[in-house]
């Protein structure tokens, strides 16, 4: 059974909740995770469980809504100084831990798509903030002398789609070869990105 939480009050309960849900979403996948079995693994009631969350979508698209806050933190964009290719590998590597701590979305993504309007709706404007966003960092490396930039508009969309695919299915990819998702495989993912990258990078 989870650790009763640190946090008193109606926001540490709901973070809770969250925490537990993402750890058998993780485990399990979300399709063999009940609302009761994570209140049960909370020490929770179900009654308190439906106080914060209607039903198991909402438990997932609140964990997404999470996901995105990652995000946003991993792709920030340094103050105070010019970028340089840290920066870069920091975004990396923090893409692929973001993936490793949500990995319940990846591996679930066409089940989730498919049986929740409400994520499907919220995945594609994320994704399409996504790809507005990627366009302007690429602006944005660019202009600080660390890449070459694309040299159309198409090319730049398909850079995009190619990072984006290789973000959301590595791990399906891995998992589908009968292969334990391990530090080294995950590190295998960022070498992709490199390579993706690569052409555009200046040394």
């Amino acid at each position: 059974m989870a650790e009763k939480p640190r946090k008193t009050g109606r926001q540490g309960t709901r973070e809770q909740l969250l925490d537990v849900a993402l750890a058998l979403f993780n485990e399990r996948g979300s399709a063999d995770v009940t609302t009761n079995q994570i209140a049960e693994a909370a020490g929770r009631s179900p009654g308190n469980l439906y106080y914060h969350f209607r039903d198991r979508e909402e438990i997932v698209r609140n964990l997404f809504s999470r996901l995105v806050g990652r995000w946003a933190e991993v792709y920030a964009l340094p103050e105070g100084r010019a970028p340089d290719l840290s920066d870069i590998e920091r975004m990396l590597a923090g893409n692929f831990a973001a993936l490793w701590e949500y990995r319940f979305i990846y591996r679930d993504l066409p089940t989730l798509l498919h049986r929740d309007e409400i994520f499907r709706r919220a995945y594609a404007e994320t994704r399409a903030a996504g790809f507005a966003n990627f366009r302007k960092l690429l602006a944005y490396f660019a202009e600080a002398g660390l890449i070459h930039p694309p040299a159309s508009g198409e090319d730049a969309e398909e850079l995009a789609s190619l990072l984006w695919l290789i973000g959301d299915y590595w791990l399906p990819f891995v998992e589908a070869g009968n292969d334990d998702l391990t530090k080294q495989k995950l590190e295998q993912g960022i070498a992709l990105f490199r390579r993706v990258l690569k052409p555009y990078l200046r040394t």
